[in-house]
């Protein structure tokens, strides 16, 4: 049983270390990873003006999420640790991520997407709009749009 609860400031490394936890489930290299580790923070700001949810199966988290509601609303972190991937509790998070868009108002979002998870976010319905530069991995990102 999935359970969603509030992240709070004292989650900030928690969060980062899930993301660079689950990206090496991805064949990324330490290197790379230690480099992202290194540059990544969560500030307190963040967390408390965002939907930022802790996953947790029973009382053991398993991931987080993040919406950005603002101009352009975002899904800006979708993250499970690898020990949780493959096993269906994506299609369980999506849901609760369209839950918690639905109580935001938000109706369409966009996802830029790491490239792994490209095909998932199709699967579920997003669009490929385009593509964005991100400097910290020197290469191009899917740019996604999901309309509810």
């Amino acid at each position: 049983m999935l359970n969603f609860i509030d992240a709070e400031a004292k989650h900030a490394e928690l969060l980062r270390d899930t993301l660079i936890s689950s990206k090496g489930y991805w064949g990324y290299s330490q290197e790379q990873l230690e480099q992202w580790r290194s540059n990544l923070k969560f500030e307190e700001e963040y967390i408390v003006r965002n939907r930022v949810k802790l996953i947790l199966n029973d009382k053991e988290v398993i991931g987080f999420f993040a919406i950005v509601k603002g101009d352009s609303d975002e899904l800006d972190h979708f993250w499970l640790l690898p020990e949780a991937i493959g096993k269906g509790y994506g299609n369980l998070v999506f849901a609760q991520i369209l839950a918690e868009c639905k109580t935001l108002n938000i109706t369409a979002f966009y996802i830029i997407s790491d490239p792994d998870a490209e095909g998932f976010y199709l699967k579920k319905g997003a669009l490929k709009v385009g593509e964005v530069y991100s400097e910290p991995q020197k290469r191009m990102l899917p740019k996604l749009k999901f309309t509810m």
